[in-house]
C-alpha cells in the first residue's frame, strides 16, 4: 500500500508539469502529492532510520483515543482516582451516557462516511455544521465550543466555496446552492443595520 501512495504521488507531483498546468491550479496537488510522497518514503524505509527520526516514524498513534504521555503528571491520589473513574466508566460519550458502548474507531469511520455521503447529496456547506454539531455533541464536548466549532467548519466551507470556486453548495441530488446568495444577502443586509 505504500507503494501505491508513493507511485500516486509522484504521478501527482509530475503530472502538473507534464500536462502544463496554470501555475496556481499546480500548488495544492503537488504540496498534496509532496506530503504524502514524504510520509510514504519514511514509512516505507522506517527500518533504515537513524534513532531519532525511526522513533518519530515508528511510534504508534491513535486519533480516536488520548495519549497519556500528555498528560501532566498530577498527585498520585489525583491520578489514581482519573484511572477508577476512565476504567470503570469507559470514554465520556453520549452513548456511554446511554449505556450504549460504541468503539471510537467504528464511529469515526461510519460517520465520516456518513458525512461525505451527505456532503455529496446535499453539499457541504449544508452537512459540515451538522456533522460537526453531532460529532461534538456525541463526544460531550461542551455546546458553545461544539457551536464554535460548527460555524468555524461553515466559514472554511464557504471560503472554498467563494476564493477555490468549489462547488459544495451544491448537492448531487439536493441542490440548496439558490438559497445561499439570498442567504448571505440578507445577512448582510442585516449586519449593515438594514440599508
Amino acid at each position: 500500500m505504500l507503494v501505491t501512495f508513493l507511485v500516486l504521488s509522484a504521478v501527482f507531483i509530475i503530472e502538473p508539469v507534464i500536462a502544463d498546468y496554470p501555475d496556481d491550479a499546480r500548488v495544492f496537488p503537488q504540496l498534496t502529492a509532496s506530503a504524502v510522497f514524504i510520509g510514504s518514503l519514511l514509512l516505507l524505509l522506517q527500518n533504515y532510520l537513524p534513532g531519532p527520526l525511526y522513533t518519530f516514524v515508528a511510534e504508534s498513534v491513535s486519533i480516536t483515543s488520548s495519549d497519556e504521555s500528555e498528560v501532566v503528571e498530577q498527585a498520585g491520589d489525583e491520578e489514581d482516582l482519573l484511572d477508577e473513574r476512565d476504567q470503570k466508566n469507559g470514554k465520556d460519550t453520549l452513548g456511554s451516557k446511554y449505556g450504549y458502548e460504541v468503539n471510537e474507531t467504528v464511529f469515526m469511520v461510519s460517520t465520516a462516511v456518513l458525512y461525505f455521503v451527505a456532503g455529496w447529496a446535499a453539499g457541504f456547506l449544508f452537512v459540515t455544521p451538522l456533522y460537526i454539531l453531532g460529532y461534538t455533541l456525541w463526544f460531550r464536548v461542551n455546546p458553545v465550543v461544539g457551536l464554535g466549532l460548527a460555524a468555524a467548519g461553515t466559514i472554511v466551507i464557504y471560503l472554498f466555496i467563494t476564493y477555490l470556486v468549489m462547488p459544495f453548495d451544491e448537492g448531487q441530488i439536493f441542490d440548496f446552492s439558490p438559497l445561499v446568495p439570498t442567504l448571505i444577502d440578507s445577512t448582510s443586509l442585516l449586519l449593515r443595520g438594514g440599508a
